[in-house]
C-alpha cells in the first residue's frame, strides 16, 4: 500500500521509499524512513498536497511524493475522538 492511498486520519507505517534517489534521499532526509510512524492530518481540495505527520513534524507533500512511499497499517494508533458536550472524563488509577 502507498501513503497516498491513505485517508485523513488513517495511521501506517513506512516500509520504504521508492522512486528517482534524489526523491527518496530528501523524503528520508524529512523522517520517513522506515519504521517511521506516520498519520495522514488532511488533504488540500482538487489533487493538491497533503498533510501527513512524521516524527510530531507536520509536512505537507504532492500525491506523486507520497505515492513512493510504501506502508502498512498501524493498528496501534487510533484517531482521537472527542467527548460530547458535557461528558466527564473518568481516569482510572493504576
Amino acid at each position: 500500500m502507498r501513503l497516498a492511498d491513505l485517508s485523513p486520519g488513517a495511521s501506517a507505517i513506512v516500509t520504504a521509499i521508492s522512486g528517482a534517489s534524489r526523491v527518496a534521499s530528501r523524503l528520508m532526509e524529512m523522517g520517513f524512513v522506515p519504521g517511521a510512524s506516520v498519520q495522514v492530518l488532511r488533504r488540500a481540495p482538487f489533487g493538491g498536497p497533503v498533510q501527513y505527520r512524521v516524527h510530531s513534524v507536520s509536512i505537507s507533500m504532492r500525491i506523486a511524493e507520497a505515492a513512493c512511499i510504501s506502508v502498512t497499517h498501524d493498528v496501534a494508533w487510533q484517531e482521537p475522538t472527542a467527548a460530547a458536550p458535557g461528558a466527564q472524563l473518568q481516569v482510572a488509577a493504576t
